[in-house]
């Protein structure tokens, strides 16, 4: 079954490279009809066929027919060469295409994620198949809304494109028109109108006038702004806060230390039958409640004439009251000035030390040892500058002395001049390599086989200045023009070729445009 299904699948890739869509499609849809729908037993061969299916079904127009064979053969390529293989990878962006064209574009976005990580892995942030999945991922943002991520990702990429590959490569061509239609869209029309004015004129300048694209990038500025598609608004800004008709005043504030204490009101002295809550003292047998604050102080001497006349109570209690004047300590420090009761002993103040005799004492101290200057320092600077200026004054005699000699004429008489000292040997001058004669072809062309691309490379002739023409096509057969390169390109890539069939390759140097240089073909052997 296996076997069967490669030869099919070479026939398939015949029948699609000769234009007959319809033929391969019927031909794969044959032999896929009685395949085990279940990607866990799919072949190598079959997971191929599978493949090739929904690209033709994509081509001809048929997605939603497609969608089915396009997952099928990425589960098949996943579990059977992982999904870092090139193989998974080519699955991987077959259905992508599929789901964006049915209207999955979220599951296509995740997709063509996977594809540019594995491809960059592989081929580098600039190759060619990187960029164009950047291209492909920003078609699917823009379908989902993302415009300005759209539009950003697309300029990126076709910027870098640019700059790699030159302004002639179709697939830049194919970035910047499509970026110019997403600009007018979005009703960017300057933007708009510059890239696809661009666009036509590299069409002019790089592609033949009856090549298809041209066509369809002339198509494309010609066409008008379509209708139905609408960018996401911006979020709206949040809204200020109402403001207060009426101040609101905190229930307490502490003010910053900026702004210092508090002003405190004006003392008044309370008036003499004012009570007090917390009377300062209270003699023994005095009534709480009868407290009074006494009169401002006066001056020591008159206190006791002052107090004289204050309503101090009857003597009720049978201790006598103290009266400010007559003790001159209060009765609750009475019992502490007197005889020392029972169980208490005063103790003595220790007497005072008499002084040292030893201390202090001076300590004489050496001074501080100064740092010691270097007195050789300005001789060696000055040794230095010294130097310098002889170096000078020598080489300007020398030069004084060379251009006399350059100056000063051959002698008069028939005499032989004295040999001259042999020169100073110099280093090699840096050469650069001569100029080819027009009409070489460009050297050491090689190939490399990846079998899924061809890597096409030479040594461009020193002092051309004419672009590079790739031509290529199936072992035996005419060959087509593949690309046209800048002038000074050495390298190039064929991708889309069929993994089971030869293929020969040529490049031309165009010197004028009556002198054009070939290499000799250069083929694969992949049927030996």
């Amino acid at each position: 079954m296996s076997s069967g299904f490669a030869d099919l699948t070479v026939q398939a890739h015949q029948l699609v490279s000769e234009g007959d869509l319809t033929g391969a499609e019927r031909l794969l849809a044959d032999a896929l009809s009685d395949a085990d729908p279940r990607p866990d037993n799919a072949s190598p061969e079959l997971a191929e066929a599978a493949g090739l299916q929904a690209r033709v079904l994509v081509a001809l127009g048929e997605p939603h027919s497609a969608r089915g064979w396009a997952a099928f053969a990425y589960a098949a390529a996943t579990r059977l060469f992982g999904r870092s293989d090139e193989r998974t990878v080519t699955a991987a962006a077959t259905l992508a295409a599929v789901l964006h064209r049915v209207g999955s574009d979220a599951r296509a976005a995740r997709l063509y994620s996977d594809v540019i990580i594995e491809l960059t892995a592989r081929d580098g942030p600039e190759s060619q198949r990187v960029l164009a999945a950047h291209a492909d991922l920003a078609t699917v943002e823009y379908a989902r809304g993302q415009c300005e991520v759209a539009r950003d990702r697309l300029q990126d990429a076709w910027e870098l494109h640019r700059e790699v590959y030159g302004d002639g490569h179709p697939s830049g061509i194919k970035m910047l028109a499509k970026l110019g239609a997403m600009e007018r869209d979005c009703g960017r029309y300057a933007d708009s109108h510059e890239h696809l004015t661009l666009a036509e004129e590299m069409c002019r300048q790089h592609l033949d006038p009856d090549d298809p694209l041209a066509a369809q990038v002339a198509g494309l500025a010609r066409a008008a702004a379509d209708p139905d598609h609408v960018c996401p608004a911006p979020p709206p800004a949040p809204e200020p806060p109402p403001a207060r008709t009426t101040p609101v005043v905190p229930a307490a504030r502490v003010p910053p230390q900026s702004e210092g204490p508090h002003d405190l009101p004006p003392y008044s002295p309370p008036a003499l039958d004012e009570p007090v809550e917390t009377p300062l003292y209270h003699p023994p047998g005095r009534a709480a409640d009868t407290a009074h604050v006494p009169t401002p102080r006066t001056a020591p001497e008159a206190d006791a004439d002052a107090l004289d006349d204050y309503p101090w109570p009857p003597d009720e209690p049978a201790e006598p009251l103290w009266r400010p004047g007559a003790d001159p300590l209060p009765p609750t420090v009475v019992g502490l000035t007197g005889d020392e009761p029972d169980g208490v002993r005063r103790v003595p103040p220790a007497p005072p030390e008499p002084p040292s005799r030893y201390l202090p004492v001076h300590v004489p101290r050496p001074p501080a040892a100064e740092r010691r200057t270097l007195p050789w320092l300005p001789l060696v600077v000055l040794g230095v500058v010294v130097a310098l200026l002889l170096g000078t004054i020598a080489v300007i005699a020398g030069v004084s002395r060379v251009d006399d000699r350059r100056d000063t004429p051959p002698p008069a008489t028939g005499a032989p001049a004295s040999s001259a000292p042999p020169p100073t040997s110099a280093g090699p001058a840096p050469t650069t390599a001569p100029a080819a004669k027009p009409g070489t072809p460009p050297g050491r062309f090689t190939l490399t086989d990846r079998r899924d691309s061809i890597v096409l490379s030479w040594t461009y002739p020193p002092g051309a200045e004419g672009p590079v023409v790739v031509a290529g096509g199936r072992a035996g057969q005419p060959q087509g023009t593949f690309a046209t390169l800048p002038a000074g390109s050495a390298d190039y890539i064929a991708y889309g070729l069929d993994r089971t069939t030869d293929y020969c390759f040529t490049v031309a140097l165009v010197w004028s445009t009556d002198t054009v240089a070939r290499t000799g073909p250069v083929c694969t052997t992949r049927r030996r």
